[in-house]
């Protein structure tokens, strides 16, 4: 009966343990209020459903970046904040699941369709989209459909 309480005690630790490094990776998305950040940690996952993302493409989210961001914003810590939430999201799913209320509230028809064009000019790069990138982009845009 002692090895069974303390088995059960072990199995309840390891569920808590896993949810709070689940809630702990996820922490860097859920502090994201700027839509503009939001669209580049799903162009960095874009780019990263492909293997490490390449300086071309590291070059193009940038760029991308700097269009819909204030020109003497910082764009080097900006981004390194980017990468660094598209790095501690569990996966893409996860992170579009994160990020998909505050695009929703906060972009108009417009600028999500901006939103849908900017990681697809992530995903030309090197020969255009693989499957994966098609799929989290064509996921992105599903989610971003939905109602509030």
């Amino acid at each position: 009966m002692e090895q069974l309480d303390h088995f059960l005690g072990d199995r309840r630790n390891a569920k808590l343990r896993a949810r709070s490094e689940a809630s702990s990776r996820a922490a860097p998305l859920r502090a994201i209020r700027d839509p503009a950040d939001a669209d580049g940690v799903l162009m960095t996952l874009v780019a990263r459903a492909r293997g490490t993302p390449t300086p071309e493409r590291e070059a193009v989210i940038q760029t991308e970046m700097q269009k819909v961001t204030a020109h003497d914003d910082d764009h080097g810590t900006r981004m390194a904040y980017i990468r660094h939430a598209a790095a501690q999201a569990s996966d893409a799913d996860t992170a579009v699941d994160h990020l998909a209320p505050l695009l929703r509230e906060k972009l108009d028809a417009s600028e999500r369709d901006d939103l849908e064009r900017m990681p697809e000019a992530v995903a030309v790069v090197h020969g255009g989209p693989i499957d994966a990138q098609e799929r989290l982009i064509a996921r992105t845009v599903r989610v971003l459909a939905e109602p509030l």
